[in-house]
């Protein structure tokens, strides 16, 4: 598969950083931002990640998902991607990139591969790209390959 289009679910601070990344690497960054804060569209504007207004037409336009946000919205979050999933027949691979438990990736893996989706467990080791230094991601699967 060859990846054009990542998304990035939720670009806060480690998000859109790892967007500006990709976006200098050649790669088209999306968000979606609705319902997200003030603050999280900012960071999206600085990046210059582009907004997609709605999950339906983000899981169309789009080759993978990386999953950034707080662990504890891991689950929700993949619940409403994998009704987008199902709503649209798309099949972008979607990588969880938080510091979840494993019966927790297990859980996503079942709600994302039941609704058509390639699951990828990812961990990001390390803080936003920048000046300090560079993050490591991680992934595990039969899918990990797609993040290489």
């Amino acid at each position: 598969m060859d990846i054009k289009t990542v998304a990035i679910l939720s670009p806060g601070d480690m998000g859109h950083s790892v967007g500006q990344v990709l976006l200098a690497g050649g790669f088209d960054v999306v968000t979606c931002l609705t319902g997200r804060s003030d603050r999280t569209r900012q960071l999206a504007s600085k990046a210059a990640i582009r907004d997609i207004p709605n999950l339906d037409d983000l899981v169309r336009e789009t080759d993978l998902i990386l999953a950034i946000l707080v662990p504890d919205q891991a689950i929700p979050l993949a619940e409403q991607v994998a009704a987008a999933l199902g709503r649209t027949g798309s099949q972008p691979a979607y990588a969880d990139c938080n510091a979840i438990a494993p019966d927790t990736s297990k859980r996503i893996d079942r709600i994302i591969s039941d609704a058509g989706g390639r699951y990828i467990d990812a961990g990001i080791i390390g803080g936003p790209p920048g000046q300090d230094g560079q993050p490591r991601f991680y992934a595990s699967g039969p899918h990990e390959h797609l993040l290489k």
